[in-house]
C-alpha cells in the first residue's frame, strides 16, 4: 500500500494519472492525492530520472558572467538593501529591485550572511546572492559537475544529503517537490542550519485554484519530475514536526498558472516552439491576453490561493 510522501497517510488516498508534458513525451505516470493532507504525490519514481532532465532543461543554463558587471550589480542590490552604496542609488534608476532582494528582505537576514540553495541548477540565484554580499553555495545533483564563477560562488554536483558545514540561512526554490522523501529532507536542512537560522522554501501548492479549475492539465504537477506537491498545511505541518517555526507565507504565483496550463490543454508543451515560454511571438496567446492572466494571478495570490507560494521558517534552537 503506498503512502503519501507528505504525511505518510494510506487511507482514503485517491489515485490520478498525470502525463508528462514539459517535453510533450506523454509518459503516464501514477499519483496520489492524500485523503488526510491533500497534497499529491507520485507512486512509484521511474528508474531513469534522467531521460526527464535533458542538456538542455531550463535550469541547467550556465550563465556568463564578468566581474566589472557583477560588481555592479552588487552595488544595486546592496542599495535595495540596506541604502548605503551611492553607485547603487545611482544604478537603481536604471532598473527595479529584482525578486531575490524581497526574499532577503523577508528572511531579515544581516549583511553577510551565508547562505546554501539547494536544487540551485546552474547557480543563477547564488551568483547574484553572493555579489549582493551573501556568500553562497549551490548544490545540485543533477548538473553536469562542479562549477566555481569568477566572484567566488561554487555549486556542487551532490545531494543535500551529500552536503556538509553550517550555514545562516537554505533556500529551496521549486526543489522540494523534486525530492522523493522530504522529511528526510527537512532533517538534513535542520542539520546545516545554525540555531535560529532562517529557511525559505518555494513550492507549487495543491488544492489551490489551478488544480480545481485545471486538474490533469495543472502545469505545475510536472510529472514525472514533481515527486510531491504539498498543500500549505501539508507543508507547515512538515516544519513544525522537523523543529522549524513558520515566520510567513506568501502567495506568488504569476500569469504562468494560466498560459501554460491553458496550453497544455490544447496539446501544446512547455518546450514546445509554440509555446509561450519558448517564443511569445508564435504563441497562441496576445500581449493583452498575459496582462490580463498576470492580473488575474495577483488576485488569487491576495486570495491565497495562487498556485504557488513562498514559506519562510526558523530553525528553533
Amino acid at each position: 500500500m503506498y503512502a503519501c510522501r507528505a504525511c505518510g497517510n494510506v487511507r482514503e488516498n485517491i489515485r490520478h494519472v498525470f502525463q508528462e508534458k514539459y517535453l510533450g513525451l506523454g509518459d503516464p505516470c501514477e499519483y496520489l492525492e492524500c485523503g488526510n493532507c491533500g497534497s499529491l504525490s507520485i507512486v512509484e519514481i521511474p528508474e531513469h530520472m534522467e531521460w526527464y532532465y535533458p542538456g538542455n532543461y531550463y535550469s541547467y543554463t550556465q550563465r556568463t558572467y564578468t566581474r566589472m558587471a557583477g560588481w555592479l550589480k552588487g552595488q544595486r542590490d546592496r542599495y535595495y538593501i540596506d541604502r548605503t552604496s551611492i553607485i547603487g542609488y545611482l544604478l537603481s534608476f536604471r532598473s527595479s529591485a529584482p525578486l531575490y532582494i524581497e526574499w532577503l528582505k523577508n528572511l531579515t537576514l544581516p549583511y553577510g550572511s551565508t547562505i546554501l540553495e539547494a536544487g540551485s541548477g546552474a547557480g543563477t540565484l547564488i551568483v547574484n546572492l553572493q555579489d549582493a554580499g551573501f556568500p553562497s553555495v549551490g548544490v545540485d545533483p543533477y548538473i553536469a559537475g562542479p562549477i566555481t564563477y569568477a566572484n567566488g560562488a561554487q555549486v556542487l554536483k551532490q545531494s543535500l544529503e551529500q552536503t556538509t558545514g553550517t550555514y545562516d540561512c537554505i533556500m529551496l526554490h521549486h526543489c522540494l517537490e523534486h525530492m522523493a522523501d522530504p522529511q528526510s529532507a527537512f532533517r538534513h536542512i535542520h542539520r546545516l542550519l545554525k540555531p535560529g537560522g532562517k529557511l525559505l522554501v518555494r513550492i507549487p501548492v495543491a488544492g489551490t485554484y489551478a488544480w480545481r479549475t485545471y486538474g490533469l492539465n495543472w502545469f505545475q504537477l510536472d510529472a514525472p519530475r514533481h515527486f510531491v506537491i504539498f498543500t500549505e498545511r501539508a507543508l507547515c505541518d512538515l516544519a513544525e514536526r522537523t523543529g522549524f517555526t513558520k515566520d510567513k507565507i506568501i502567495y506568488d504565483s504569476r500569469a504562468s498558472l494560466f498560459w501554460a496550463s491553458e496550453q497544455y490543454g490544447k496539446g501544446i508543451a512547455l518546450a514546445s516552439e509554440r509555446s509561450y515560454a519558448v517564443d511569445p511571438d508564435k504563441s497562441i496567446f496576445t500581449p493583452g491576453q498575459i496582462a490580463e492572466y498576470e492580473k488575474q494571478a495577483q488576485q488569487l495570490n491576495t486570495r491565497k490561493d495562487g498556485d504557488q507560494a513562498a514559506f519562510y521558517f526558523t530553525r528553533e534552537a
